[in-house]
């Protein structure tokens, strides 16, 4: 243990004679954690904000729709496929017997809200009945859900996301309140809360009416989307396996014949996401890797050089005693410090770009500070370049002989 400690110190006495030489070959190993770290802090917030998205979902809620949202199949096939219907709805509602829930959605998109002398464009109707309630998307802040009976009667209530209250409302006191949607008058009921994500802010942008109001308003009984909750995660294969066998029935499509429509989860979603998650991470991985390699290349150089200087004071060691692993451990040392230098100051340089970031960019799921673990995975990292850059730099000094190393000049 002591002689551990003579060639630690022994290191930091040789790299302190150097500071400016050190600094400079560290540059590499800085680039690379750095990139790594920042990656990885990137990669870590995005996560966390599909995650967010995800939740608005329902984890047990299977969505039926003409387009397939993961991104399979051909899209102008899809795009040309027949609408479902709110006809085709109330018929698969009536057969499906797993299902906890089965609820209709419809939407129209770039919409515009007033209230008094304040106007909202680019916002959503969103139609559905009364038992949304009873799914994850139907959770009121304030007041309440519209009823059956208002809902069968198409009454003018609506229920509005946060952004709509905070900007149309910003005094609070929404509820009761009248707002024109695309001109015609709805009385507010209901208020929700802040859900929307860097990936679905438009939950945000919603009001949220009885649909038999919305196709009053929009017109006839167009596309929907028909919302099927499973009731459980454990259940959710069973009831899509009967949701695709019931719409089968309902679209009339004869035996062998391709599904004309796509049952969606958030499963899909989450394997689209993955896969560009992959995608950005070899990118980050590659860069953050060549930038490793090239510190790693300028760490032996320099250790190269310095046992190329120090050949006489290695000779000197080893004439009054000193052991190879002694040598070889002092170099080693070496070429780990240089790069848990460049590890530390990666780290900070990460932390004051991540804070920056955050705070210029005002976007939630960025957070302001780099988890500590992700200093241990580049503490690990860099010491691992560090005993591969300097190994053989190290045993080139390990095995000098001490009588040619002293004639050295």
């Amino acid at each position: 243990m002591n002689e551990l400690f003579e060639s630690l110190r022994m290191a930091l006495a040789a790299l302190a004679s150097n500071v400016m030489r050190a600094s400079l070959t560290t540059l590499g190993v800085v680039i690379g954690v750095t990139f790594v770290l920042l990656m990885a802090w990137a990669l870590g917030g995005l996560d966390g904000a599909l995650e967010d998205t995800l939740s608005i979902m329902g984890d047990d809620v299977l969505y039926v729709d003409k387009f397939d949202w993961g991104g399979g199949g051909n899209w102008m096939e899809q795009r040309n496929r027949k609408d479902i219907t709110y006809s085709q709805y109330l018929r698969a509602r009536d057969r499906i017997r797993t299902a906890e829930f089965v609820i209709p959605t419809a939407s129209k998109r770039n919409v515009e809200l007033r209230h008094a002398d304040l106007r909202l464009r680019g916002m959503t109707v969103f139609g559905t009945t009364h038992e949304y309630i009873e799914t994850i998307g139907g959770n009121v802040k304030e007041g309440r859900f519209f009823n059956e009976t208002e809902d069968v009667n198409g009454a003018h209530l609506a229920i509005v996301g946060w952004h709509i209250t905070e900007n149309l409302f910003p005094n609070g006191n929404a509820l009761g309140r009248t707002i024109r949607v695309d001109g015609i008058p709805y009385t507010i009921i209901g208020t929700m809360p802040k859900r929307g994500t860097m990936m679905a802010d438009f939950v945000d942008k919603q009001v949220i009416v009885p649909i038999k109001r919305h196709f009053s308003q929009y017109g006839g009984r167009g596309r929907v989307t028909i919302n099927v909750k499973a009731g459980s995660r454990d259940e959710i294969e069973n009831v899509r396996y009967e949701t695709i066998g019931v719409m089968r029935q309902v679209r009339s499509l004869d035996p062998g014949v391709k599904d004309d429509f796509a049952v969606n989860t958030q499963d899909a979603i989450r394997d689209q996401a993955e896969t560009l998650r992959v995608a950005v991470a070899a990118v980050g991985f590659i860069l953050s890797g060549l930038s490793f390699i090239v510190g790693a290349i300028g760490i032996m150089n320099i250790m190269f050089v310095s046992v190329t200087e120090r050949t006489k004071e290695i000779g000197i060691r080893k004439a009054v005693g000193a052991t190879r692993r002694s040598i070889l451990t002092q170099f080693l040392i070496e070429a780990v410090l240089l790069c848990l230098g460049g590890a530390i100051i990666g780290y900070g340089l990460t932390s004051a770009l991540a804070y920056l970031g955050a705070s210029l960019a005002d976007v939630e799921f960025l957070a302001p500070t780099v988890p500590a673990s992700y200093m241990l995975r580049a503490t690990i990292g860099s010491i691992l370049v560090g005993i591969l850059a300097g190994i053989i730099p190290a045993f080139r000094a390990a095995r000098l002989d001490p009588v040619e190393a002293l004639r050295a000049d």
